[in-house]
């Protein structure tokens, strides 16, 4: 059969999966696409086989053949025009789990690996659409249920980089999260270059306020990355739920960001910048503990020509200019963090994405003092040096900002007749090698169901 470019074109936008793609995403398509015919009762595809095409059925129908573990045919799925074979064998780079034969006379247009892996590193949407495709596939029954050793529970949220699960871990029997990219990343050199050099580095934090990154897989031709499932809720969704907070608590949360990234910058040889420094990266449980999470962009600092990455109401002017990147980028976050978290709201908004890069570049924050009359002067001034346009102008000193985050009267416990507070002094102590007990005893606080609030301090922090 021969079709035009412009038929094909037509026809695939009628394709479900396709439907919301772009038509110029579309017609690039159909420039790659072959047709090929099948009789009634020609395999189409062969259980065990490499999955090496996607097909789109044109006309016609076929029956998808589900083994049982003994080989015995379990169901019978029919499929018809319009819907699609063969892409998850060739998403993951696996075997066909199932023969596909053909009911009718059928006909089919298919891209090959090399054209589809082309397809996907060129077009972001195009990528996108797999990645919903495959995220519609796992943790689902008769789906995959499983990456490496871990059992896939169903799906916990998803993200502009990632979508995250719910799983278990047989071996230690215990709950994780575990992320598994966005192909539109995995496809991306560029990135994944990045991401493999920086993977261990990250997974090598450890501290009570950073989450723990157990493990990156390489399965399903991208990447997992396996983390501690966190129990609360992110500081985004409390902020809409309840509103701005006030001075005390937005000093107790801040104090504990501070901490995390002041380690991690300090981490390996040159520091980890995280680059993405907002509410919903931080998570709160039930006794005021908060969690730093999503490293998925961290990285050592970096000098020109890098892509603006981040959230555009917390981007540091020098990464929008392509400016050398480094650990103030942080600092500038944690800022707007503080000025969202007294106000509800950043301190710049704009219809438009190009209007608000320009105002974080351009424009003077407003006076947080005008919106917290009652902002002791030290939390405003660090608020006011966070924010400043230059890297050099900002507060860089993490002892100095520390010192200004620190709650008010935590040297001071004053006790509820139901409260215990236990003190437990580390000498010559790294944070990393304390961490390890600190988070093994929070854990089997939770798990006990014990209301309680773990305290970090240095002992230069300590009042005169």
């Amino acid at each position: 059969m021969s079709i035009d470019t412009d038929e094909i074109v037509l026809i695939l936008s009628g394709v479900k999966i396709l439907q919301d793609l772009d038509i110029e995403v579309i017609e690039d398509i159909a420039r790659h696409i072959e047709i090929i015919d099948f009789k009634a009762g020609d395999i189409v595809v062969e259980k065990g086989h490499m999955g090496n095409r996607i097909y789109f059925i044109f006309e016609g129908k076929v029956e998808v053949q589900i083994p049982d573990t003994q080989g015995d045919i379990k169901s019978r799925i029919m499929l018809k025009k319009g819907e699609v074979v063969g892409e998850i064998s060739l998403l993951i780079n696996s075997t066909y789990s199932a023969d596909i034969v053909a009911l009718t006379d059928t006909t089919s247009f298919y891209l090959d690996h090399e054209h589809f892996r082309e397809l996907i590193e060129k077009h972001p949407d195009f990528a996108e659409v797999m990645t919903q495709l495959m995220t519609s596939r796992m943790a689902q029954n008769g789906g995959i249920n499983r990456v490496s050793k871990y059992e896939l529970r169903g799906k916990l949220g998803e993200g502009n980089m990632a979508t995250v699960f719910n799983a278990w871990d047989p071996e230690l029997e215990r709950e994780v999260a575990i992320k598994m990219l966005k192909y539109k990343l995995a496809y991306d050199d560029r990135f994944l270059d990045r991401f493999e050099q920086e993977a261990k580095t990250i997974a090598s934090l450890n501290h009570p306020n950073i989450v723990n990154v157990f493990e990156v897989i390489d399965e399903f031709s991208t990447r997992f990355i396996v983390m501690e499932k966190l129990h609360g809720q992110d500081l985004s969704a409390i902020l809409k739920e309840k509103g701005a907070f006030d001075l005390a608590a937005t000093r107790e949360i801040l104090s504990q960001v501070a901490s995390a990234l002041q380690y991690a910058h300090n981490h390996g040889e040159k520091g980890i910048v995280h680059r993405d420094i907002k509410p919903s990266n931080i998570v709160i449980d039930a006794y005021g503990n908060i969690k730093l999470t999503d490293f998925g962009i961290a990285g050592p600092p970096q000098d020109k020509d890098v892509n603006i990455e981040g959230t555009p109401s917390y981007i540091a002017p020098e990464i929008i200019n392509g400016d050398l990147l480094d650990g103030r980028a942080d600092i500038y976050a944690l800022g707007v963090m503080a000025f969202h978290m007294l106000t509800n709201s950043p301190p710049f908004s704009a219809s438009t994405l190009g209007k608000l890069l320009k105002m974080q570049v351009n424009q003077k924050p407003p006076d947080i003092r005008r919106n917290i009359a009652d902002i002791d002067e030290k939390l405003a001034v660090f608020i006011e040096s966070a924010l400043s346009k230059e890297p050099d102008d900002r507060i860089s000193d993490w002892d100095q900002i520390r010192d200004i985050l620190k709650p008010s009267g935590q040297f001071h416990l004053q006790l509820d007749p139901d409260e215990l507070a236990i003190t437990i002094r580390f000498r010559d102590t790294s944070y990393q090698q304390s961490a390890s007990f600190i988070n093994a005893m929070q854990k089997l606080l939770q798990e006990e169901g014990i209301n309680h609030q773990i305290e970090m301090h240095r002992g230069s922090d300590q009042d005169e």
